[in-house]
């Protein structure tokens, strides 16, 4: 909370709402306000995302991006997500809501390339509750309502000495409205090419009084499931499944001695002939692009209040408070018997005179849908307390908890369908021909239930200690004790394995840890300052973590700025993982002994049995992090600023996926001796991919962020803003010390740089808003894979129709977002605008991905969206 005292030997005035806010389509540059002699003002602190000290300042020690109230109002956006998940620091995309995820609701943010969970989510300075649904235990962007939101700050440096674990790619505050008098209504609705149409509308009403304030709100935001169906690169491909309705010779695993499909034999007579299915030579295939998703729906309903009282001159009181509501709804292909169905040779389904394994698609039981619910719930009380001139105590609790429940319909229970199947009561000749009391038998409903829950008590002190020749020496010490609780609870069957199509198990477990930390300003002159933190947390379940952090500030000349920092962090295992239970799990893989035994071409994607392994002895990383900066007002219209960082994560908690296993046992390279292969002894084909988490070697990263604000009166012609953000990765690289160390850069999907460039002009009551935004080209997988493993060449690829004629073409991803405003006498605001203006469709990678065959963490395959909005003012 802002001290609204006078402050004793107020430093120089300078609030930062500075320097240059960049974010793709929305960011905007703010003036920063002129130095004065504040010898005798009454001021207001600002407390900047960094640092925990209320200070006046126009360039911190750290890089700090802002993105104003203003600029989310033009940047189109309809969630919190959407307006991150662009940015040039988001360096290599995110989870985003998709059809068939396990969270599919979820939207994260991955600074710097390294994960949702070493990016830390605040608001107002306070963590956001971790999504139970993700089992990489990063936060939901999308439990917060955009219509709360003041600004976004964004630190891309590490911060774990100032706010604990996970600080280590940056941090992300979200800054919630409070400083609001009156009403404001707002509706939007936005049309896309290819489906996902959104709706959205809020209410913000404040008020004001000599001793308080309060602010409340509702928010909507909705954006419409969009189909694989409906997309132009989709259209004339057929989703080949050979699970549809085939027979093959078993296959025995020696470790479970479990049966799984072996060797094609035939597929089965006339059970074929059903909608979605058709006939691929001797091989019967599944269409599952008829009726699957690509993204997911999502509706987000919220409420929130928020409010200050000033009970007397040194005490004063405040409350946060919201409450979000997010569905979503999926829909994906019809169940699958996930192993194969054993099927004796003298069953009345089997024509082939010997035992056989049936992959099979239950396409009569119809579509699988996913309804998912999450509820978030945060509340903040705390109060502040003037002990002295000089001393300020900040105390409160908070409850933060996200509810998460999901019920999937349509699925199939694996244990009856094979009763069923065996004894010849479900037909597989002709499937849309069984009876309702056959596939309602077969037909199960799943459902699972989880919470993230931590409640927190926290104390922080603010000392102003003494004068320097740079101004007031302040000192932040603090405290904080959190309960954290998590469960992650699957229905019975899922948990039995006996459901078809599905995989998870639950799991459950709760920490408690103590923190206590300080932070030390020391302005030695005008021009050099110092700041020094460190942190000590204790935590019940892996033991204590102390990280420290200096940052220097030097500023030789009134236009120019020096910085520079040095600081370690840490990410303790979540919860999540720690306490995960062996799980299922199909796994789309690329394998060419599995391919060649199952009769597909050795770069066949397939679907193989795959198993998620628990791994409860996780050790929690550290890491090490130092950066370096210039900012430079060569003129009052233009700002430039250059920072290098470098980080170094070690202990690396790193999941193995499927393919990755199967990769590194191919090349020899480290793999955890809980995870492996396991391969028919005669054909070599793949029966069991054991995959899971595990500390591995360690990941490095550097590379530059520059930022170009151009702020341009044109007199009688209006004025122009002009605001490029550049974020280069020089290295990403990763080994250990049994494994060779990779740098990632510019292979498949890490792409080295991003970049925006927003323009914006005003005259009067229109403005005109229009941003690029830029991502470097990597090569896809199939390019890679057919080129320099099996051999092939551009023009191979090209005629195969596996790319478009772009082959060996890496030029840059380009989209254009554009928008104009204008402002009605009777405090209206009317917009319209274009998100990707050119209908910019996302780069394809048929081997890399399956269907709709493009990664939605880097792009979105909805095409152009126009929207149009309005806003009213009371």
């Amino acid at each position: 909370m802002t001290n609204l005292k006078k402050l004793p030997g107020a430093i120089k005035l300078a609030l930062f709402v500075g320097a240059a806010s960049v974010v793709p389509a929305s960011a905007v540059a703010q003036d920063a306000e002129p130095a004065e002699n504040t010898s005798a003002a009454t001021l207001d602190r600002v407390q900047v995302t960094g640092s925990r000290i209320k200070r006046a300042e126009i360039e911190g020690a750290l890089p700090v991006t802002v993105i104003t109230r203003e600029a989310i109002e033009v940047s189109g956006k309809t969630t919190v997500a959407d307006l991150l998940q662009n940015s040039t620091f988001n360096s290599f995309g995110s989870n985003k809501p998709a059809s068939g995820s396990s969270a599919q609701s979820m939207s994260e943010l991955s600074l710097r390339g390294l994960g949702g969970g070493r990016s830390l989510i605040l608001i107002d300075g306070r963590r956001l509750p971790l999504s139970p649904q993700f089992s990489e235990a990063g936060s939901d962007l999308n439990s917060i309502p955009l219509a709360a939101v003041e600004r976004v700050e964004i630190l891309t440096d590490g911060a774990s000495a100032i706010y604990g674990a996970d600080a280590i790619g940056g941090v992300v505050n979200i800054i919630t409205r409070k400083d609001f008098n009156g009403v404001e209504a707002t509706v939007g609705i936005g049309n896309a090419q290819y489906g996902g149409d959104t709706e959205s509308g809020s209410v913000v009403a404040g008020i004001a009084g000599e001793r308080g304030r309060m602010l409340g709100g509702v928010s909507y935001a909705n954006r419409d499931i969009s189909y694989i169906r409906n997309l132009p690169w989709m259209q004339g491909r057929r989703g080949p499944s050979s699970n549809a309705n085939n027979y093959y010779v078993p296959a025995v695993n020696p470790i479970n001695g479990n049966v799984s499909p072996g060797k094609f034999i035939s597929s089965v007579p006339g059970g074929c002939d059903n909608p979605g299915f058709w006939q691929d030579g001797a091989v019967c295939r599944y269409d599952y692009n008829l009726v699957a998703a690509d993204t997911a729906s999502l509706e987000q309903k919220s409420l929130f209040l928020r409010g200050d009282y000033q009970i007397t001159d040194d005490w004063s009181v405040y409350l946060n408070s919201s409450l979000t509501r997010v569905s979503s709804f999926g829909r994906f292909a019809p169940t699958l018997a996930d192993t194969g169905i054993f099927i004796p040779a003298a069953s009345p389904n089997n024509t082939t005179g010997q035992d056989v394994v049936l992959k099979h698609r239950f396409a009569a039981i119809g579509p699988r849908d996913n309804f998912d619910d999450t509820d978030t719930y945060d509340t903040t009380l705390g109060f502040n307390w003037q002990a002295t001139d000089s001393v300020a105590v900040d105390f409160g609790i908070r409850r933060a908890e996200s509810k998460f429940q999901s019920l999937g319909r349509n699925y199939v229970n694996i244990p009856i369908a094979t009763a069923l199947i065996q004894s010849g009561q479900y037909n597989i000749f002709d499937p849309l021909g069984n009876p309702e009391s056959v596939l309602g038998a077969v037909r199960a409903t799943t459902g699972r239930d989880s919470f993230f829950k931590e409640d927190e008590i926290y104390a922080i002190g603010t000392f102003d200690l003494f004068e320097l020749s740079g101004g007031l020496s302040g000192l932040v010490v603090g405290a904080e004790h959190h309960k954290q609780d998590f469960a992650d609870i699957y229905d019975s069957q899922s948990e039995a394995g006996n459901i078809g199509g599905s995989s998870g198990n639950s799991s459950s477990g709760s920490r408690d840890y103590t923190s206590a930390y300080f932070e030390w300003l020391l302005p030695f002159t005008s021009q050099f300052e110092v700041n020094v933190a460190a942190r000590y947390d204790s935590y019940s379940d892996f033991g204590d973590s102390f990280v420290p952090k200096i940052s220097l500030r030097y500023q030789p000349l009134d236009r120019l700025t020096l910085r520079a920092s040095y600081g370690e962090g840490f990410r303790a295992p979540p919860l999540t993982i720690l306490n995960s239970k062996d799980a299922f799990s199909a796994d789309s893989v690329v394998d060419a002994d599995t391919a060649i035994a199952y009769g597909q071409p050795p770069g066949s994607t397939l679907q193989i049995d795959g198993l998620r392994v628990a791994t409860p002895d996780l050790e929690p990383e550290d890491s090490k992090q130092w950066s370096a900066g210039v900012v430079w007002d060569p003129t009052d219209w233009l700002s430039l600023k250059l920072d290098y960082y470098n980080i170094e994560l070690t202990n690396s908690i790193r999941f193995f996926s499927a393919q990755t296993v199967i990769n590194r046992e191919r090349n020899g390279t480290f793999l955890p001796a809980s995870l492996y292969t396991v391969r028919d002894p005669v054909t070599n084909a793949l029966l069991q991919v054991r995959a899971g988490y595990a500390n591995e070697g360690f990941i490095e990263t550097d590379g530059f962020d520059f930022s170009a604000v151009t702020r341009l009166d044109l007199g009688a012609y209006g004025s122009l803003r002009n605001n490029l953000q550049v974020s280069w990765i020089n290295k990403f690289e990763t080994g250990g010390p049994n494994s060779d160390t990779t740098d990632f850069i510019n292979t498949t999907d890490t792409p080295q740089w991003r970049a925006t460039l927003l323009n914006e002009w005003e005259k009067g009551n229109f403005s005109l808003a229009w941003a690029i935004n830029a991502m470097d080209q990597t090569v896809s997988y199939t390019e890679d894979y057919l080129v320099n493993d099996l051999g092939y060449t551009c023009q191979d690829i090209v005629d195969f129709g596996y790319l478009s004629t772009n082959c060996g073409n890496d030029k840059a991803y380009i989209t254009h977002d554009v928008s104009v405003s204008y402002k009605a006498p009777w405090e209206g605001r009317f917009t319209i605008g274009a998100i990707n203006v050119t209908g910019k469709e996302p780069r394809l990678d048929q081997f890399g991905f399956t269907p709709p065959y493009y990664n939605s963490s880097l792009y979105y395959g909805i095409g152009r969206e126009v929207y149009f909005r309005y806003t009213q003012n009371w």
